[in-house]
């Protein structure tokens, strides 16, 4: 039976799935960006507080993306969960991850942990948010995060 809809190669669906990832980020890099700019600047910076010296966009892009991927490896494996089990798998993964892989005293650890599952969690909901045939998928993928740099 014809649909009238044409298949998608798995090319196509990767390059998706690609776009999705890189617009979750998007979001995310939005959301830290708009924190530094309310701030206060009498304040110690958000990343301070948790014990980082990097850059957002090393902690988005080089953690946060690199978790995100796991945990959608992760679900992979699993049969289908509800959208519930889905967000306790990727809050567990942004924990773990974030809490074994950035090192620190044990306050700024706990602190960063949790931060890392939230990170994870608006990856989750851009996972679900972002569609393939919305202008919206790109804007935040390419065009938020070169404004946020820019500015």
């Amino acid at each position: 039976m014809n649909t009238g809809i044409p298949k998608r190669s798995a090319r196509m669906d990767m390059g998706f799935y690609a776009l999705n990832k890189l617009a979750s980020a998007g979001i995310v890099v939005l959301l830290l960006s708009l924190l530094d700019w309310v701030w206060p600047s009498s304040a110690d910076q958000a990343s301070e507080w948790l014990g980082l010296y990097m850059p957002q966009e090393h902690w988005v892009y080089g953690y946060a993306l690199t978790a995100s991927l796991a945990a959608d490896a992760i679900l992979s494996f699993l049969p289908s969960l509800h959208k519930g089990k889905q967000a306790a798998v990727y809050g567990a993964v942004g924990f773990l991850f974030f809490a074994l892989f950035t090192g620190g005293n044990p306050e700024q650890l706990w602190l960063r942990a949790a931060a890392g599952a939230l990170t994870l969690l608006l990856f989750l909901w851009g996972k679900r948010t972002f569609s393939s045939n919305s202008l919206a998928t790109p804007f935040f993928a390419l065009a938020v995060p070169l404004l946020c740099w820019v500015i």
